[in-house]
C-alpha cells in the first residue's frame, strides 16, 4: 500500500495555521482578563482581609503609623550592616539607645535591632519547647504586645475579645488594652485561651500555635504555688530537654524598685529553672523610666534616678545568675505615657519585638 503524499505540504500548513490562531487567541485573552484578575482581586482583598500590624504601613482604627514605631536603619559604613549581630551586642545596643526627639521611633547605639513580619517570628517561635513571660506589670504588657503580632490584630489582639460585650471591646481597644486597668481582667494570659476560643470561631487566632508561651504574674518572693506550677507545666514536661524554653522575667514594678527584694526574685527564679534540667535562657527586663506626667508623691523621691539606680544596681545581680539584660529605661525616657507610668502600644510594639530579637539570637543547642 502507497502513502498519498501530494497533501502533505497542505495539511502541514493548515496545522501551522491553526497554531498560530490559537497562540494568538490566548495572548489576547492574556492581555483583555489581567487587568480584569487585579481589579477583582483588589476588590475582594478590600473587603475580606484584616488589618495586619504595620504590613503594609498603618492601622487607621488605631491610627498607628509605621514610621511612627520604627525606622528601617541605613548602614553607618558601607558592605556593613545596621543590625546586631550577637546578643550581647544587640542588648547592649537596645538598653544604650535612645530617640532622637520625643516620641521618634526609638534605635539602637551602634546598631539596632529587626522588625521582624509575623511568619518571620512564627519560624523564630519553632526554636523553641515553650516562651514564658513571668512577673509584674511590665511583662504582662510586653506578653499583651506579643499577642497583638502574632495574632495580627492591633485593635483587641491582646485581650480576650470574645468575652467581652461592645460597651468593653469599645473600652479596651487599640491603647486600651494596656492603658484601661478595667481591661487588665481580658488580658490574654496563655496560648491556650485563644486557640479554645478559635475552635468556636471566636477571637482573631494566631498565625501559628504550635509553641506553647503564657504570662505567668508574679509580684512577691516567694512565688505562689500556683505561679511555679504553671511554670513547671510549660518547660518541665517536654521530651527534648536541649530545646530551648527562654524565660522573660520582669520584677522592678512589682518590688517597687526594690533591689534586694528583686535580687531574691531572680535567685527564686534561677534556682526554679535550674531544677528543671531543661535548657532555660532566662532575659531580665529592667523596669521603664517615669514619664512626664507622673503625679508628684506617686514616685520615689529621687524619680528617674531612683530608677537608673535599680538598673545599675540589679543588672549585675542578674547576670550573675546567668540572665541576660534588657533596659527600657532609655526607651521609655522620651515616650508618651498617660498617668507617668503605663505606656501604650507604640512602645509596647517596640519592647515586644525587642524580646523577639532576644530570642533570635539564642543558641538551640
Amino acid at each position: 500500500m502507497k502513502l498519498d503524499t501530494h497533501n502533505l505540504p497542505s495539511s502541514r500548513a493548515s496545522i501551522l495555521r491553526r497554531l498560530f490562531l490559537a497562540v494568538l487567541f490566548c495572548c489576547g485573552a492574556y492581555i483583555v482578563f489581567l487587568p480584569l484578575s487585579y481589579i477583582l482581586q483588589a476588590m475582594f482583598a478590600h473587603r475580606t482581609t484584616r488589618a495586619v500590624v504595620l504590613e503594609p504601613g498603618e492601622d487607621r482604627e488605631c491610627g498607628i503609623l509605621q514610621r511612627d514605631v520604627y525606622t528601617t536603619p541605613w548602614p553607618s559604613q558601607p558592605k556593613s550592616s545596621p543590625f546586631c549581630g550577637k546578643r550581647a551586642q544587640l542588648l547592649e545596643a537596645l538598653s544604650s539607645g535612645g530617640r532622637h526627639g520625643f516620641d521618634e521611633p526609638f534605635v539602637g547605639k551602634g546598631c539596632t535591632y529587626k522588625w521582624f513580619s509575623t511568619p518571620e517570628i512564627c519560624m523564630i517561635l519553632e526554636r523553641f519547647s515553650a516562651v514564658v513571660f513571668v512577673g509584674d506589670d511590665v511583662a504582662q504588657s510586653v506578653y499583651t504586645a506579643f499577642n497583638i503580632l502574632l495574632r495580627e490584630d492591633l485593635i483587641l489582639g491582646g485581650v480576650r475579645d470574645w468575652m467581652m460585650g461592645d460597651v468593653d471591646q469599645a473600652k479596651c481597644k487599640c491603647d486600651g488594652q494596656f492603658l484601661d486597668i478595667d481591661c487588665l481582667k481580658f488580658a490574654v494570659k496563655s496560648i491556650e485561651e485563644v486557640k479554645n476560643a478559635g475552635r468556636d470561631r471566636k477571637g482573631s487566632p494566631y498565625l501559628c500555635e504550635r509553641i506553647p508561651h503564657a504570662y505567668v504574674a508574679v509580684e512577691t518572693v516567694p512565688a505562689p504555688p500556683a505561679a511555679q506550677n504553671s511554670f513547671k507545666d510549660l518547660t518541665f514536661g517536654k521530651p527534648n530537654p536541649w530545646q530551648p524554653s527562654p524565660l522573660i522575667f520582669s520584677f522592678g514594678q512589682g518590688s517597687s524598685l526594690d533591689s534586694a527584694l528583686s535580687t531574691k526574685a531572680v535567685d527564686e527564679w534561677y534556682t526554679l529553672a535550674s531544677a528543671s534540667e531543661r535548657n532555660v535562657p532566662m532575659l531580665f527586663l529592667s523596669p521603664p523610666a517615669f514619664g512626664l506626667k507622673k503625679a508628684p508623691g506617686t514616685s520615689p523621691h529621687e524619680g528617674n534616678l531612683a530608677v537608673w539606680n535599680y538598673h545599675t544596681s540589679m543588672a549585675p545581680a542578674a547576670k550573675e545568675k546567668h540572665f541576660d539584660v534588657l533596659s527600657m529605661f532609655n526607651l521609655t525616657l522620651q515616650a508618651s505615657s498617660v498617668d507617668g507610668e503605663r505606656f501604650g502600644t507604640k512602645v509596647a510594639l517596640v519592647e515586644a519585638m525587642m524580646v523577639i530579637n532576644w530570642l533570635s539570637k539564642l543558641e538551640t543547642s
